[in-house]
């Protein structure tokens, strides 16, 4: 007769070694965050938390900080792609949300990894700022493409909106991207 109870060193969820691993990970990332000052409540209640979960899973699979930010590229840059090329729907919508919503989970367990692995660099920051960027752009520039794919507008100055949101997201990124290198 065989006992249903697990083995010495195992849980129901796997080895404890493989678990206490990804919490100790996780301790150690709660203490290695940059400050909340001037963070969005967003950042600091959900994509930062969620991005801990993220790095310390990344941790346990052995990938790089640089290997996050490209994981958090394709979730962006599938969703943005999506937004351009598929026909408006409420499905398409919420998959959009989520593509970005990962995407930007995943930028911040980058960062998290980084500092938990003391592994900080400047080619990985630059990585990190180049790929931001392109999500930014990419994204109001679907905006965009959608708008004049599938959208009957009241005239041709409508497109200039989408535009106009981009050229506001890019200066409020590098105008805090500048600001934090300048203090």
């Amino acid at each position: 007769m065989t006992s249903c109870a697990p083995t010495k060193g195992w849980t129901a969820g796997g080895p404890v070694a493989h678990r206490r691993a990804f919490g100790v990970a996780l301790r150690e990332l709660r203490t290695a965050q940059k400050t909340a000052k001037g963070v969005s409540l967003y950042s600091r209640h959900v994509n930062r938390p969620a991005g801990r979960v993220l790095a310390a899973a990344a941790y346990r699979a052995g990938l790089s900080p640089n290997q996050v930010t490209l994981v958090s590229a394709a979730w962006s840059f599938a969703a943005v792609a999506a937004l351009a090329l598929l026909p408006p729907s409420w499905p398409l919508a919420l998959g959009v949300y989520a593509g970005l919503a990962l995407g930007f989970a995943f930028d911040s367990a980058d960062g998290q990894l980084a500092r938990l692995r003391r592994e900080s660099s400047a080619a990985g920051e630059w990585l990190d700022h180049v790929v931001d960027c392109a999500k930014i752009t990419a994204l109001h520039a679907a905006v965009l493409v959608s708008f004049y794919r599938h959208f009957d507008l009241p005239g041709p100055g409508w497109l200039l909106l989408p535009l106009a949101f981009q050229w506001a997201a890019v200066l409020i990124f590098f105008g805090g991207l500048l600001t934090e290198k300048l203090k």
